[in-house]
């Protein structure tokens, strides 16, 4: 595995917008580093949704947007094929655990058209506080308001882009 220092990083977090809470601002800054490994289509895909995000401005995107930016300013980059088997992609089905509570989900950046299966967007706090993360990380959970608790990821499952109905 090895990073792409010349992938170009997003705009540091100067060009914010003044609308962000400090208790918002604290929280995020808090859980760096964010010790995340990203293969370079997840990267881009993250920054797609950081974008969307920060154009449409409202309070909670504008928190999520600042999380995605933390996430991808700390994370080693690298090809997709050099991505270790348990780490946690944008098409990855996971296994985690918020507290006691276990889940196991599908997660896809943008459309995914199986509807059967149990899915989780990546634009989400969950999604984007899982996406990068390995097996046995555990990582505080933010959501609109604070933090949520922590996520410990149990499993990593095959590629959803790649197997078949895996997990049931």
């Amino acid at each position: 595995m090895h990073c792409h220092p010349e992938v170009p990083q997003p705009l540091g977090a100067g060009n914010l917008p003044d609308r962000h809470l400090a208790a918002a601002t604290d929280d995020v800054a808090a859980l760096r580093p964010i010790r995340a490994i990203l293969g370079r289509t997840d990267y881009w895909r993250l920054n797609e949704h950081r974008r969307r995000y920060e154009s449409l401005g409202s309070p909670l995107l504008m928190r999520l947007a600042r999380l995605i930016r933390a996430k991808m300013l700390d994370a080693t980059v690298v090809d997709p094929d050099q991505l270790p088997p348990d780490v946690v992609t944008g098409t990855s089905l996971v296994t985690f655990a918020i507290g006691r509570r276990q889940e196991t989900r599908l997660l896809y950046h943008f459309d995914y058209e199986d509807h059967r299966r149990n899915q989780l967007h990546v634009g989400t706090f969950s999604g984007v506080t899982l996406i990068g993360m390995r097996v046995g990380q555990r990582m505080r959970l933010l959501d609109g308001s604070g933090v949520a608790g922590e996520v410990r990821v149990l499993a990593v499952g095959p590629d959803s882009a790649t197997d078949g109905p895996a997990f049931g």
